[in-house]
């Protein structure tokens, strides 16, 4: 007989529900504790969009889950076909790094690192209804899904990645219910999803793929409030359509560097609980004549790395563009909801930028094993058409085929003012949201929020308190402290200007920053989190010894220490001046080492500057505001911060001081006021006593 009952129950197997399942089963430890409810099993993982990980401020997110013990990385890692650092002739607090990976080979890594994980339980299904008691989650009821076979078949889908994992359980009833004290949510764009060609409105929330409906419709009858937002993707080409050798190509590193800090280590990953997945045959690219398969990420990079190529729109395809606008969904009024600002189709760029002549795109393959190529640059809903002179006027693409076109994705969300910075909504104890229902944008956020959630789901079912990242933390606690203090009007995306303190957020000391927390909140308690913790020892160490040597050495009479903050001075100059240093002497220093301490060295001034600043802030930042306040009964609060502070319901004065409509003044009086409050109520207390 199947269960029935769980510890916890995630709903959704993409990038925000499998990294909130992983995080949980991290914490949890018991077999079959965490159910990973979705409507189709073969489409864990699956890469909705551009098969990429990372970029700037998204590549710090995902080293930042590394250091956590997520697996994204891990992912990453074992199927990314081209790995570039972006901004790398740029400071390190701005550099990002970013893979393109084989959109197949990533999704079977996923569902392998899922499959093997006893704690989690997969099950196909659709949610209808939250099953909730006195504000208290205690399950959900599901439909049964059809099958991921039948579904594809009868969706004409057969061109999507065909993943690996099957539903672990099989039940019965059509309709049935499971018991939980905390539910994930993590829908991505399923709920009441739209897709939009032209004209053409399709019910889904991917290609292929039908809509969640019901859940919309349990939500609202909760009382939360939803938004609508709207995101696209671009037309897919055949790779031996297109004059690709005539293109000029866009290459990655010549030395790649990997997001997982167990990658390339000559660690035998597949040993391990948790990632034994990697081991098996489908990470080998099939069209490949491999005497072996890919074993682990013991050697990195795993997979054979390519080119991408450059192309560009023309003056001819804007003033096409141009003369159909009213049939664009964006622009005739049949989408009515925000996109992505800093990820504009084509026909907003035109319209936008009316200046430019051409646009810039990236013909990206998608894979090793088939010859999609994905358009970066000229996402698009405008008809097909349309789309087929768009396509046919880039220079290279004249007579390219269009294995699909783009579309527009409309989906509902529930406004992120709704949820505390972990996760959990403000309405339903238990219940918590993640990913793109928040109003987010990518699978780098969408897998951060996974684990926040995840890893406070999992300490909620433990009776332990909520754990908030800061802001001075992580570009995690960045973006969730973003979610909880503003309304977003399109989706949600992480730049690294959103980050005051970035210089000292950089990717490469991500390990250093948070691999200690992620030991004390439990997250690195198995075998593999045992090897991080391992070689995350061993960094520390290198660190310590190089830093010994800098202290220790001069040149021509000038302090090293002085010295590596000239211009003109180098992590590789550094490697060079400590070399036969006795502090170093018998280590072998890895790249990332000396990258991270000739970062740390050469902006020190400016690290320890904010970090007064951060010290100097703390108290407000992190003193509770108390979660009964009824601010109506401040008259002296202006209107406009009565009204933002009700909305937002802040859980911090840090996080009231990022409000949109309150003031620095506004805060210093809400802390007058909640103080006086305060002490009326002692005074009451002791007078009844």
């Amino acid at each position: 007989m199947p269960r029935l009952s769980y510890q916890l129950i995630v709903i959704g197997g993409g990038h925000a529900g499998v990294e909130a399942a992983w995080a949980a089963a991290n914490i949890l430890r018991e077999p079959h504790s965490v159910a990973l409810i979705t409507i189709d099993a073969s489409k864990i993982g699956v890469m909705s969009c551009n098969p990429a990980i990372g970029g700037l401020a998204k590549g710090q997110l995902v080293r930042e889950i590394d250091a956590l013990n997520g697996l994204m990385a891990l992912a990453t890692d074992a199927t990314g076909i081209q790995f570039k650092v972006l901004n790398a002739s740029k400071g390190e607090a701005v550099r990002g790094p970013r893979a393109q990976c084989d959109k197949h080979a990533y999704a079977e890594a996923v569902q392998a690192l899922i499959r093997s994980r006893p704690e989690i339980d997969v099950i196909e299904g659709v949610v209808e209804r939250l099953l909730i008691a006195d504000g208290k989650m205690r399950g959900v009821e599901i439909r049964k899904a059809q099958s991921s076979k039948a579904q594809s078949s009868n969706q004409g889908n057969h061109d999507e990645s065909e993943g690996t994992a099957d539903s672990n359980l099989s039940f019965p009833a059509l309709s049935f219910e499971l018991s939980a004290p905390a539910v994930v949510l993590t829908t991505g764009t399923f709920m009441r999803g739209l897709m939009h060609t032209g004209e053409t409105k399709t019910a889904g929330g991917r290609f292929g793929e039908s809509a969640a409906v019901g859940i919309s419709a349990a939500l609202k009858d909760l009382g939360f409030e939803l938004g609508r937002l709207k995101t696209g993707t671009p037309p897919r080409l055949k790779r031996d359509t297109i004059r690709w050798d005539d293109l000029e190509p866009a290459k990655g590193d010549d030395v790649p560097v990997p997001f997982s800090d167990l990658s390339g280590k000559g660690v035998e990953v597949s040993r391990f609980q948790g990632v034994e997945g990697l081991a098996s045959g489908p990470l080998t690219p099939r069209h490949l004549d491999t005497s072996t398969p890919v074993s682990s990420l013991q050697h990195f990079p795993v997979l054979p790395q390519i080119d991408c190529r450059q192309t560009h729109t023309s003056r001819a395809a804007h003033d096409l563009i141009r003369a159909n606008l009213h049939r664009a969904p964006m622009y005739s009024g049949q989408i009515e909801s925000a996109g992505p600002r800093y990820c504009p189709s084509i026909e907003d760029k035109v319209v936008r930028f009316a200046e430019r002549e051409t646009h810039g795109v990236f013909l990206e393959p998608e894979s090793l094993r088939d010859d999609w190529i994905y358009c970066n640059g000229i996402s698009t809903s405008l008809p097909s058409d349309v789309q087929d002179a768009i396509v046919r006027s880039m220079p290279g693409c004249e007579n390219a085929h269009i294995y699909r076109y783009g579309y527009a994705v409309e989906y509902d969300m529930v406004r992120p003012h709704q949820i505390f910075a972990s996760g959990m909504t403000k309405l339903v104890e238990g219940l918590f949201l993640a990913g793109q229902i928040n109003g987010t944008s990518g699978y780098e956020e969408a897998a951060a929020q996974g684990l926040v959630a995840g890893l406070n789901a999992a300490r909620f079912v433990q009776g332990k308190s909520e754990f908030i990242f800061g802001r001075e933390q992580a570009y995690i606690g960045v973006l969730m402290d973003d979610l909880v203090t503003k309304t977003p009007v399109e989706p949600y995306r992480m730049f690294t200007s959103r980050a005051e303190h970035r210089l000292l957020l950089r990717a490469d000391n991500s390990a250093d920053r948070l691999t200690p927390l992620a030991q004390d909140l439990g997250l690195m308690a198995t075998d593999l989190g045992r090897v991080r913790a391992e070689i995350f020892a061993k960094r520390r160490t290198q660190i310590a010894a190089l830093n010994k040597a800098i202290d220790a050495t001069r040149i021509n009479y000038e302090p090293l220490t002085k010295v590596l903050r000239t211009a003109e001075f180098s992590a590789a100059k550094l490697r060079d001046a400590v070399r036969d240093h006795e502090a170093i002497r018998g280590i072998t220093l890895d790249d990332s080492i000396v990258d991270t301490v000739f970062a740390a060295r050469r902006y020190e001034p400016y690290i320890e500057k904010a970090r007064l600043e951060i010290e100097r802030h703390a108290e407000l930042e992190h003193r509770r505001i108390p979660a009964d306040v009824d601010y109506s009964t401040f008259p002296a609060l202006r209107t406009e911060a009565r009204l933002a502070l009700t909305r937002f319901k802040p859980a911090t004065f840090g996080q009231a001081g990022r409000l949109e409509g309150l003031t620095p003044a506004d805060v210093t009086l809400l802390a007058v006021l909640l103080k006086k409050r305060g002490d009326e109520r002692r005074a009451a207390s002791e007078s009844s006593a």
